[in-house]
């Protein structure tokens, strides 16, 4: 029960466990399928920064999900102003960040922080994004009017989240709100968007009992399946998660399986 509409887990919360780093990989090696069965994982790929890009309706975003890109790279290579393919490391870190950054409303000082850079700097890479992806930023402010006029915002497909903190007289209360506006219609959407998927694969698992979904983490949805059934399963999971709402850019869904969930390997279907 997360405000955007995220389903949430406790006791034991299985969607914070660990997975950076080497203490997280074994952490996950402990979640074992039973005998004779594996695990399916079917994750969404960037699938908020893809809504970004649908409802802002920016060309240059847009484009980067048609052409396949990797986006974070693209954000990079239009902030520095050089070619894709010349993104260093550092710079794609920045590309991600400033993403994240945009998805979650944050100004300079938080960003600041978080790649450990001036205020100054930050500020600059800041208006290069919006320079480069006019609408996301044209999108914002609208949202941002909608949401202080009419007390609600809402996901693509209609689901709204009232916000009177948008017209508290707290400078820190509004603050937080406006940036929970910009966010739930997109991770509100996202979590729109799985739930809806979970709905349609359930009712295809029924007619089978060789694979049940045991587990969501946000964006990704873990099964528990007969090796035998594993293809045609993974198969069936990635049409319909791909297929839940339909977006102007790809929606790609990333396959993968294993013993535990700490050594999955890719699946390429």
């Amino acid at each position: 029960g997360a405000a955007t509409g995220r389903l949430s887990s406790t006791n034991p919360n299985l969607q914070n466990i660990p997975i950076r780093g080497e203490m997280g990989g074994e952490l996950r090696k402990a979640f074992i399928a039973p005998e004779g069965k594996v695990l399916l994982g079917a994750d969404y790929s960037q699938i908020e920064l893809r809504i970004m890009a649908d409802v802002s309706g920016d060309e240059a975003m847009k484009k980067a999900f048609q052409d396949g890109l990797d986006i974070h790279a693209a954000t990079a290579a239009k902030i520095f102003n050089i070619p894709i393919d010349q993104v260093g490391k550092q710079q794609r870190t920045v590309g991600k960040t400033m993403n994240f950054a945009t998805l979650y409303g944050q100004g300079p000082r938080a960003l600041s922080r978080q790649l450990s850079i001036d205020f100054a700097t930050a500020k600059q890479y800041i208006s290069e994004y919006f320079e480069q992806f006019p609408k996301v930023k044209a999108w914002m402010a609208k949202t941002l009017e909608f949401g202080i006029q009419n007390g609600y915002v809402e996901t693509i497909s209609g689901r709204r989240r009232y916000m009177p903190e948008l017209s508290s007289n707290n400078h820190f209360l509004k603050a937080a709100g406006e940036r929970a506006a910009i966010n739930h219609p997109i991770q509100g959407t996202s979590a729109d968007m799985i739930k809806i998927a979970m709905v349609a694969i359930g009712k295809e698992l029924e007619k089978n009992d060789n694979c049940k979904l045991i587990l969501q983490v946000h964006d990704e949805l873990m099964f528990e399946c007969s090796p035998e059934d594993v293809e045609s399963t993974a198969k069936m999971i990635k049409q319909k998660m791909e297929d839940a709402l339909k977006l102007s850019v790809p929606v790609k869904v990333d396959l993968k399986s294993g013993k535990s969930w700490g050594e999955m390997t890719p699946l390429n279907i």
